[in-house]
């Protein structure tokens, strides 16, 4: 099927934004670094804790001039490299007092996307904003429900209501915090069929952080233990490979899994940084014959069966990690190590023999020198015996200039439940090469250029082909800023892999098991356009082929997405809107697009079929410190009379979905 072009009245509403643009000289424009970032991504990665991790940020910048080094890196998009030049600099030269010197520390390029989070202010005891005020926070609620309902809402198969609710309460003063989460989906029963909480402590004496209840732990670059892995390969050409999250952090999340429930306590001596951690949770678990066949991460309770899989699983896990951290004269230097241990509560068919219980450890090292960043690390588990390892350089070139070398080997055999490690596919540090080279850098003082090339192996394709396969996925983007109120954005990707297929010979009578080669390419161009204080413009256009070379022949699917969106601000009250025109092939040539969403709430959904979709986004504060959020959003399906299937059956070709939430700060 050959894409079918945007209509006239289509073409009309982009050269419309353009001329209104042109319309208003004096405006000025930056990009949202973070949302400019996930258009690119056709992975979710860890997108909820991102976007709550910036909002809080946003809310409670950092202190540019009191921060540490490790501070600074909760920045996800900070590396470490920059956050040594910025304690450097403050050491030697003084204080950063503007955006403007803090872009002759680190590069124009690299201060823009981390201004929002930071403050330029010199408070007197706390690196946070407005840390010595006593008690502050935060209580949080949603809702969301669909119409029409899904069927298995309307035939008692759900056995909860057609809503989801969502609330968190946090609370933090300037050494301690607490937070608590309640969450339950569509269908789900119990209104507190996910709760969560935790409360920490930071910063007195030697005690760097301490954490009890829900939580995460990231150390090195996630082989054993990699629960901070916020982008997904590809979303950023350099600074999408390491990890950028501190090693202990409270968790208040709503997904229900990848994290610890416990307690952990990091100390730092002198150059010694002790991080001691014990956790048990209990996981859902489809369990046949007395041996775990899988573990459901989807955390949905709406069934009989899926209530019967809850919690079924216990999951204990204790650890030290230890590292001992130099700095000098130009130069920052970590080493350290992991142990842990975990055990399962039951027998489990992907560890040797069915067996529950093993040991793992790591080894981590880090470098930073002038403008180079060296990372690694190695981790070992055990039964059978296996090791996987990354390393590599990051390095600032020049000013406006960074890039990125690694090299990866992940072991077939390789196991760790709380890996989260940089890969081609999945992030579990296992059965997986690789080779990646990336570079950013600004050719022109309005062009920007980024480009990554992994090439990867697979020493086993998949369980029922264990033969290797190769590939590669090579990239380009590019941000363009035209003038000072329109920027343009782009990305080219060719990537080529292999999968394994079930295909038949002689009208069927043949069966087997083998190699598919996997071709795809993807163009995406953005633009955005500030045409005043009020209002701003997105545009953007995607297309996407999939080619599959089988047997008896090529199979190809091919898709594009336009959508137009504009933004706009009238004092308390602020508006969003979207439509968007898709047309795909198959599910293969599914499009993702970011949304925006009620706050805190993080939302890429892939497009897939023929249709059109809007959302309208509207959000308001009557008073300091409350907001008010509702958004409404349908599709219109061209190709379809229902949605769905099975119990998430909608009989509509236009499902809709409405969403209110409220935030009151304190």
């Amino acid at each position: 099927m050959k894409p079918q072009l945007p209509s006239h009245s289509r073409r009309l509403a982009s050269t419309a934004a353009l001329c209104v643009a042109l319309a208003f000289p004096n405006t000025t424009y930056g990009l949202e670094p973070i949302e400019d970032l996930l258009e690119r991504s056709e992975q979710e990665g860890n997108g909820e804790e991102l976007v709550e991790l910036l909002q809080k940020l946003r809310e409670r910048p950092l202190s540019v001039n009191k921060a540490t080094e490790a501070e600074l890196l909760r920045i996800p998009i900070l590396s470490a490299g920059d956050a040594r030049r910025i304690v450097e600099w403050r050491e030697k030269k003084g204080p950063i007092d503007s955006p403007e010197k803090l872009s002759a520390v680190i590069g124009a390029d690299s201060a823009s996307r981390i201004l929002p989070y930071l403050s330029f202010e010199q408070p007197r005891a706390r690196s946070l904003k407005g840390g010595g005020k006593g008690i502050q926070g935060s209580a949080y609620g949603r809702v969301f429900w669909e119409t029409p309902p899904r069927q298995g809402i309307e035939t008692g198969k759900y056995e909860g209501e057609n809503r989801r609710i969502y609330s968190r309460v946090e609370a933090s003063g300037s050494n301690y915090g607490a937070s608590f989460v309640q969450e339950s989906d569509i269908g789900e029963p119990d209104a507190g069929d996910f709760l969560s909480f935790s409360m920490h402590a930071d910063e007195i004496g030697i005690l760097t952080r301490a954490v009890a209840g829900n939580y995460r732990v990231s150390f090195g670059q996630g082989l054993l233990l990699g629960q901070g892995r916020y982008f997904s390969k590809g979303t950023d050409p350099v600074d999408g490979v390491l990890i950028f999250s501190s090693s202990v952090r409270p968790y208040a999340s709503a997904s229900e899994e990848s994290f610890m429930q416990g307690g952990a306590v990091t100390l730092s001596p002198g150059p010694f940084e002790l991080t001691a951690f014990t956790s048990r949770n209990r996981l859902d678990a489809s369990i046949t014959a007395g041996v775990v066949t899988s573990v459901p991460a989807d955390g949905y309770h709406r069934t009989v069966s899926e209530q019967s899989k809850k919690d079924l699983l216990p999951l204990e896990a204790q650890g030290v990690n230890l590292r001992y951290q130099y700095q000098g004269s130009g130069l920052s230097a970590g080493i350290g190590g992991t142990l842990m241990r975990y055990r399962y509560g039951e027998p489990v068919r992907w560890l040797d023999g069915n067996s529950q219980e093993r040991s793992a450890a790591s080894v981590e090292a880090g470098v930073v020198y002038g403008r180079v960043q060296a990372f690694g690390e190695a981790a070992f588990s055990q039964q059978p015996d296996a090791l996987s390892w990354i390393c590599g350089l990051q390095s600032s070139l020049s000013d406006g200039v960074k890039g990125v070398v690694s090299i990866r080997h992940y072991d077939v055999d390789y196991f760790s439940p709380f890996a989260g490690a940089f890969a081609e596919r999945g992030d579990d540090g296992s059965n997986e090469e690789g080779f990646y080279l990336g570079l950013d850098a600004r050719v022109l003082r309005n062009l920007d250029l980024g480009v990554s090339y992994d090439l990867f192996r697979f020493p086993e394709l998949g369980s029922t082909y264990t033969l290797p396969s190769t590939g590669h996925d090579a990239r380009v983007n590019f941000t363009w800023k035209q003038n000072l109120r329109m920027t343009w954005s782009g990305l080219y990707q060719h990537k080529e892999k292999e999968e394994t297929k079930i295909q038949t010979e002689d009208g069927g009578w043949h069966e087997y098991v083998m190699p598919v080669p996997k071709t795809t390419n993807r163009v995406q161009l953005n633009l955005e356009t500030k045409a005043s204080s009020r209002f701003t413009f997105r545009t953007r256009g995607e297309y996407k082929s999939v080619e599959s070379r089988l047997q008896t022949g090529k199979d190809t699917s091919r898709g594009w997405l336009v959508y137009e969106q504009l933004k706009s601000s009238f004092g308390l009250l602020k508006v969003s809107t979207r439509y968007t025109r898709f047309n795909t092939d198959d599910y293969d040539a599914a499009i993702y697009a970011y949304e925006d969403d009620l706050p805190q709430v993080y939302a890429l959904n892939p497009y897939y079929g023929r249709g059109q979709a809007m959302f309208v986004l509207v959000s308001c504060e009557p008073f300091r410190n409350f907001t008010m959020a509702a958004k409404y959003e349908t599709t219109w399906y061209a190709d379809r009379e229902s949605y769905g299937s099975g119990n998430d059956l909608r009989p509509t070709s236009s499902p809709s979905s409405f969403n209110l939430g409220a935030i009151l700060k304190f």
